[in-house]
C-alpha cells in the first residue's frame, strides 16, 4: 500500500535549535472530553470512521460507546495503529473506506483540513463531526463553495486546551483561536451554535499533564450514554 505523506518529517534538531516547532504531520491528540462533549450533544451511531485517528484518542472512546455498531481507523503515519494507512485529503484513498454513517475525527489543521473534511462529507451517509479551529468558519478559498453550499448543523464551541508547549518549550500554550466541534447533520437544515465553558463539562482538563484517566473517560461516555450528563 502506498503512503503519500501530508507532510514531511523532520529530523530531530532538538540539540542545536532552542524553539519547539509544530509536531510532525500536525499531529495533535485531542482531549478526551472533546469526544465526550460532542457525544453529550450528538448520539452518534452506526459505523463511525476515523480518517486522522493518530493514538486513538477518539477512537477509543467512541469504541466505548454503546451506538457505534462498528469502528474503522485510518492514518497516514505508517507508524500509527490503524486499519488502513492513506491520504485522507485523497478522494482515491476515501473509495477504500468502508461505508459510513459518521466520520468523526480531528484533522490536521492549516490546507490538510478543507480536503479532509469535504471528502469525510461526501463518505458519510448521515453526517460529519470533526475538531476544527473555529476560523474554518472564515469563507476561505479552499472551503468558501463548500461553507455555502453544506453550511454546518451544529458549531459546539469549547475552551482553549494546550496542546504543546510554547517555544521554548517551558509553558503550555493555546492556539490563537479555540477549537469548535463542526457537525454536518445530513438529516437536518437547522442551524445551532452551542457554547460550552469549562466549567460545564465533565471531565475538562487544560492541557496533556493534566488529563484524567481513560477508564474515568470511559465513566463519562458510559455516563452519557445514561443520560446522566444532559
Amino acid at each position: 500500500m502506498t503512503v503519500a505523506q501530508l507532510l514531511t518529517l523532520q529530523p530531530d534538531t532538538s540539540a542545536s535549535i532552542e524553539t519547539v516547532g509544530r509536531h510532525p504531520l500536525n499531529f495533535y491528540e485531542s482531549p478526551s472530553w472533546f469526544t465526550t462533549e460532542l457525544l453529550r450533544h450528538v448520539p452518534l451511531s452506526g459505523v463511525i470512521g476515523e480518517p486522522c485517528v493518530g493514538h486513538g484518542a477518539i477512537a477509543s472512546l467512541l469504541s466505548m460507546w454503546p451506538y457505534t455498531k462498528q469502528m474503522w481507523t485510518n492514518d497516514i503515519d505508517p507508524h500509527k495503529a490503524a486499519d488502513y494507512q492513506m491520504d485522507a485529503t485523497l478522494s482515491e484513498s476515501w473509495a477504500k473506506f468502508p461505508d459510513s454513517d459518521w466520520i468523526c475525527t480531528n484533522p490536521p489543521f492549516s490546507e490538510f483540513a478543507a480536503p479532509i473534511i469535504k471528502n469525510a462529507y461526501q463518505k458519510a451517509r448521515v453526517g460529519v463531526a470533526a475538531f476544527l479551529l473555529t476560523s474554518f468558519l472564515e469563507p476561505c478559498d479552499d472551503r468558501a463553495d463548500f461553507l455555502q453550499q453544506y453550511p454546518p448543523s451544529l458549531v459546539l464551541i469549547l475552551p482553549r486546551f494546550c496542546f504543546r508547549k510554547d517555544k521554548k518549550g517551558k509553558r503550555w500554550a493555546t492556539d490563537n483561536i479555540t477549537i469548535s466541534c463542526f457537525v454536518w447533520d445530513k438529516r437536518t437544515t437547522e442551524q445551532r451554535i452551542i457554547i460550552r465553558p469549562k466549567s460545564a463539562i465533565a471531565g475538562f482538563y487544560k492541557n496533556p499533564e493534566q488529563a484524567i484517566s481513560q477508564k474515568r473517560a470511559f465513566e463519562i461516555v458510559r455516563a452519557i450514554a445514561q443520560g446522566k450528563y444532559l
